[in-house]
């Protein structure tokens, strides 16, 4: 499924270069100022992409390579304070997980074009509908995807995952908690933004807390080591 991303307005502001800068102090340990930038919520990933890089004390495990900086960010809504943070236009890159809503086989590695916030109406689970206006955020990355694209769809909780799904897969190709958050505030920031995901689930009846990391472990080590190629130049 493919969805264009349609122009949104947004109210929020991006705060000013001395909370930024104090952000950044705090959330990395150190006034990074680079040009490329990866994020990940999970521990593994992170850890297989700060390889052979220079870690720092901040509030947020960070690891610098080079001019790029990994950082190991919380799930959801709060990975975005480092989006907002950075000074200068970056080139950033989220690796997180996904479930799947179109049966895609576990494992596969998909590059969204859009993603949107999935906020439904308030009533009972079974009643739930979302606004007929969804904000479509877009992919706005320079490096030319030959991944899967369509559309993702963010949650605030694992639970709404679970009890939303079926409106889901009528609108949305994969369901996460950070892709329409991180491409917002990049829009916003003037960042160039992807969010690239392994497919870790099926997302039906809870089954993202039994899908083992051995499912996925081939697919998050190819994909770790091409950004880690991209990074170092394959040295």
């Amino acid at each position: 499924m493919r969805a264009l991303a349609q122009p949104i307005s947004n109210q929020a502001h991006v705060p000013d270069e001395p909370w930024r800068r104090r952000a950044r102090m705090t959330l990395l340990g150190c006034d990074w100022r680079g040009r490329e930038m990866l994020l990940t919520p999970i521990r593994s990933i992170h850890t297989a992409l700060a390889r052979g890089g220079t870690e720092r004390d901040g509030w947020w495990r960070t690891s610098l390579i080079g001019d790029a900086a990994v950082v190991h960010v919380p799930q959801g809504t709060a990975a975005k304070d480092i989006v907002f943070a950075l000074p200068q236009p970056t080139r950033i890159t989220f690796v997180g997980l996904a479930g799947g809503l179109r049966n895609q086989p576990v494992g596969t590695t998909v590059d969204p074009e859009s993603a949107f916030i999935a906020e439904p109406s308030a009533g009972k689970p079974s009643q739930l509908t979302f606004p007929a206006d969804l904000s479509f955020h877009a992919r706005s990355h320079p490096t030319k995807s030959r991944l899967p694209g369509g559309v993702a769809a963010t949650v605030g909780c694992l639970a709404d995952s679970t009890l939303l799904h079926h409106r889901l897969a009528s609108i949305a190709d994969y369901v996460d908690m950070e892709s329409a958050h991180l491409l917002s505030a990049a829009a916003l920031a003037g960042h160039q933004m992807r969010c690239l995901l392994v497919i870790s689930d099926h997302n039906r009846d809870g089954d993202v807390f039994t899908s083992t990391p051995e499912r996925i472990a081939a697919a998050v080590d190819d994909l770790c080591q091409a950004i880690q190629e991209d990074l170092t130049g394959g040295q």
